[in-house]
Formats: structure tokens, sequence, C-alpha cells
């Protein structure tokens, strides 16, 4: 997912969505109530009580069926539990697949195409309502039905893209068969997908009632079964999370907070003074730049870490507009860019690269000599310049897009000085960071250029390359903003997400990520560390688990 994006870690990767909380007010009790409640903790720490988060942005979806980045991710996992999921654990362990509302893991046939599933027998949403197996199909025909960023992921069901291509809501989709009285859930598949585990265990795919509108829910969320639920949305401002005290999935954290109340604050200066002075519990994003050689020399080890995530940052340029249909000018793009300076808008959390696969991912191979020059070496201008004026497009104007958090937005107006530096006649336009992914995703926008970046779904190379794979271009919600359709690509990712054996495949996608890279596709400048900034209220030493797919686990905060 995107960073602002999701979209989601090597076996011991982070990927797709830190969320922050940030916290105020105070757990008040007799004596009697805090040792019972220290007596319930489970891994030190107690239970009970509020926090306050500080988000930079609302996430751009409250809804499973569309939500796809960090800020929106985190919350979902703690309140959609889809049939498959992950262990709250950290590292290698918690990129485990296991069974979350299904009893197993699934049965599958011999040919790969078919997986068999029960539901756990007495669920029931945060509403009380029982859970059926036919919410499932609901669910994926919501996916599939509003264009979700994450419909290509369930594409590959026998009978979605007839069901997409009729467009009728209510019609059925033949892969997928269930029985309410049994609870089995079968999926067939087109072919076979050695992704789907993971797929099944993407917030897209957690059950919701199969009376859920066909529209966008985020001011009203649909119930769920998780340990807690949304209240109190206030669009753009904030929500919180309310803990279901009915909540008892085996082997599922049931969340040792009473109240998470997340808060948008756009200014990261004040979220992290804020957090300083313990306004704010915990707070999503980096400290400001500006003060965090402050706040690492001050408070590591007892209210700040930080930890590499299996991410990319990248700028887009779509194949389908000019300029940049034009190869050279692609190129011209990423020989022009100074990836030291754009590491340096991070404060130092941004290691500058050259490959589009993160150096923790299956896959990876390190690209060397990088054909666009030393990604720690100042860049060729000139060069650029002189293949701006061979392209033939030269003087053309160029819109690069960003959104309003400040990297974001930083790195939006550095592209801009860099293209007019090279011979374009470019300007930013910044986009609310909430609405962002939806703008430049929607192909009537005509987006040319910006900011991107994602942060991985699940461990899994095809989570990162399916980002440049034409065959997941789609109208609106589109994943890959560039429009790359190269068919050797194509080719290349087609072939390998067949197959079930990542080692097997892993040179496959090498060869696809330099390929990416070698033809200018996009422009990757570097990989993403992120951080954990508490105030002194959260137990530190106890209560930070940091999930190779969600990040920071918000199931596991507790106060001392």
């Amino acid at each position: 997912m995107p960073g602002s994006l999701r979209g989601l870690i090597c076996l011991s990767l982070a990927s797709v969505a830190i969320s922050g909380l940030t916290a105020c007010g105070g757990d008040d009790g007799d004596a009697d109530a805090d040792a019972e409640a220290v007596s319930e903790a489970t891994n030190g720490g107690r239970t009970g009580g509020t926090i306050t988060t500080a988000y930079t942005s609302f996430p751009d979806y409250l809804d499973p069926a569309l939500s796809y980045t960090q800020e929106g991710w985190q919350s979902m996992w703690t309140v959609y539990t889809p049939l498959l999921t992950y262990k709250h654990a950290e590292g290698a362990e918690g990129a485990t697949v296991v069974p979350g509302l299904a009893e197993a893991m699934p049965d599958i046939s011999h040919d790969g195409r078919v997986y068999k599933l029960r539901l756990r027998e007495g669920l029931t949403y945060s509403d009380g309502t029982d859970v059926k197996a036919s919410d499932f199909e609901h669910t994926i025909k919501r996916v599939l039905n509003l264009q979700s960023g994450g419909s290509s992921f369930y594409q590959s069901i026998e009978g979605a893209e007839k069901y997409i291509d009729d467009g009728r809501a209510g019609a059925d989709i033949s892969g997928i068969e269930t029985s309410d009285e049994t609870r089995d859930i079968t999926i067939t598949l087109t072919e076979p997908d050695e992704r789907l585990p993971y797929i099944l265990a993407m917030n897209f795919a957690a059950v919701v009632p199969g009376d859920t509108p066909f529209e966008n829910q985020t001011k009203n969320p649909p119930p769920g079964v998780g340990p807690y639920k949304f209240d109190n949305v206030r669009i753009n401002r904030g929500y919180d999370l309310v803990k279901v005290p009915a909540f008892d999935v085996p082997d599922q954290a049931t969340g040792k907070l009473d109240t998470i109340n997340v808060e948008v604050v756009k200014n990261r200066r004040r979220q992290t003074q804020d957090t300083i002075q313990n306004k704010i519990d915990y707070m999503h994003d980096p400290p400001a730049p500006d003060q965090l050689r402050e706040v690492r020399a001050r408070y590591t080890g007892t209210r700040y870490a930080e930890f590499v995530t299996n991410s990319t940052y990248y700028y887009f340029l779509n194949h389908d507009v000019a300029p940049f249909d034009n190869a050279e000018a692609r190129e011209a793009v990423n020989i022009a860019i100074d990836k030291r300076s754009l590491a340096r808008l991070f404060g130092g959390l941004l290691e500058p690269g050259c490959n589009f696969l993160p150096p923790g991912m299956k896959g990876y191979e390190k690209i060397e000599p990088c054909p666009w020059g030393d990604p720690t070496a100042a860049p060729d201008v000139a060069k650029a310049r002189q293949l701006v004026e061979s392209s033939g497009t030269a003087g053309q104007a160029v819109t690069v897009f960003g959104n309003d958090e400040p990297e974001p937005k930083a790195l939006a107006e550095y592209l801009s000085d860099v293209l007019n530096d090279i011979g374009y006649k470019a300007r930013p336009r910044i986009i609310e960071a909430s609405v962002y992914p939806a703008t430049i995703g929607n192909h009537k926008t005509r987006a040319q250029a910006g900011f991107a970046n994602w942060f991985q779904d699940f461990p899994h190379p095809g989570n990162f390359m399916f980002l440049v794979d034409g065959d997941s271009i789609q109208p609106t919600n589109n994943q890959n903003f560039g429009n790359v359709n190269d068919p050797e690509i194509n080719e290349i990712l087609d072939a390998a997400s067949r197959n079930a054996d990542i080692e097997e495949v892993a040179d496959d996608y090498a060869r696809a990520d330099r390929l990416t890279v070698e033809g200018a596709h996009v422009a990757a400048y570097g990989h993403r560390e992120l951080t954990v900034f508490y105030s002194d209220r959260i137990d530190f030493e106890n209560c930070t688990s940091w999930h190779p797919v969600y990040n920071l686990d918000l199931t596991q905060l507790c106060l001392k």
C-alpha cells in the first residue's frame, strides 16, 4: 500500500501501513481495578484505558472494500478479520498466514485452482448479527463492483471478470460457492495463483454483512468481526476505535486498550511537540525533520524507535500521456533526480536506491551499476537535458502531482523544479492526502507524473511488481499510476504468479525488476524507515510490537 498510499516485509519485513495513535486522558479506577487490569495483561502493561493518536491525514476510506492507505489499513486490521490473517507477532512469525475467521487453512486441489474453507461456528459481527458464509461472496462482489484498488487481486476467481463486465451488483460470481448451513466456502480460480492465501488475508476480503450497500461506507463503516469497531467518525478530522468485549476468535488478539481516539493533525511539528509534552500518546508519522535529531537523542529506547520497512518510494511517469509516453523523456527524469537530495527531505529516514523491489524482498538483486547513475552521487543534469531535446518533448507543460503531507508535497515540488531545469514547463499540483490515491488512480485525471510509494500488502514480490503489470490497469482506483504496460514484464509476471514456489521464481521477479528500472518505467529513488514515538504514558518496553505486514500492532498498545 502506499505510504500515504498503501499499499501492506521480507520475512521480517514491515509493510503496509503504520497507523499512529496519539493520546490524552487517563484511566481512572481504584487500586483493586488497577490490580485486576495488571493481572489481565498478556505481555506486561495493563489492559483498559484510552489513548489519543495523531495522523497527518485522514485515511482514504474507512470501508474495508476500498481502504488502501497506511492510515486506513492499520485500523482496518483491528476491526475486520478476514478468513485468513496474520499472527500478532514480530518478524518472520508475524508474516505467517494463519486461520482467521476460517476454522483452518484452506484445502487446495491438486491443480491449485480450488480452495475450500469452512467458517468458524458462532461468529457474530460487532453489532451482534450472525456471520454467514454467503457474506464472503457479497464481500468480494463489493470489492469488484466498487472498482476497489484491490479488485485486480480477486479477478483470478472464476466468473469475476464476467461479474465486472455485466455490471450488475447482485449477480453471481460463479467461482464462489457458499453454504450458510454447513458454513462451507469454495473458491475456484481460472488458473493457479500461489498468492491466494495472502490475498484472502488482505483487508479487502474481510467479511461484512450481506446487506452492506454497494457504495462507499466511510461515513458509517459496516460492522466487522474484530477486537475493535469504528465509532464517532468525523470525516477528515478523526474517528474512534472502541473495544468489542464479545470478540473471541482463537489465536487472535483481543486488544488491550478500551478506546483509541484517532485525530487528524496536519502540522507534524505540532504532533511532535504534543507527543513530547504527553498531549499525544502516539504519532503515526515520523517526527518533523528539524525535530528528529532531538527526539532521537532524548527518547530512543524509552519512547522512540526506528524500524526498517519493505517499501519503495518513486515517481510515476504516465506512459499514456505526453511527454512520458516517450522513453527518452522518462530516462531523462531518472538521470536528473538527485537521490541524495531526496533522502535529505526525509531527515535520513530514506536509503537511496535504484531498484523498484526493496532490499528485504524475495527477488531483490541489487542493480549495479544503476543505469541512471550512482544513487549516492550527483546526477548528470547535462545528459538529461540532451535527452529531453533529442526526445522532441522540450518545452512541454507537465503537472507534477503530490499530496499535502510534508514529504510528498516537497517531493512533488522538487520534481517540478528538476523538470523545469531539464527543459520542461512544470508546476506542482498538491492534492489533499486522503483523496490523492483515488485522484491519480483515475484515468480521467490524466496525471502526467507525481509522487508515489508502496508499503507491501503481503510478503511476496508480486505485491510490488503488480504496480507495473499491465494487467492491473483499471479506469478508477488504479494502482499502476503510470499505466506501465510492457509486454515482456507482463509475460514474466503472469508466469511467475502461477508458481507456488517463491524460491523458483525469485530470479524471474528480479528480471522484471531490472526491466522496470532499465525501461525507465518509473523513477525509483529509495526505501523508507518508519518510527514510533510515544508519550511517557505508553508502556514502551512491553507494548510495542512491530508487525511485518501492518507495522505497529495497535492491539498490543497499552498504558503503564
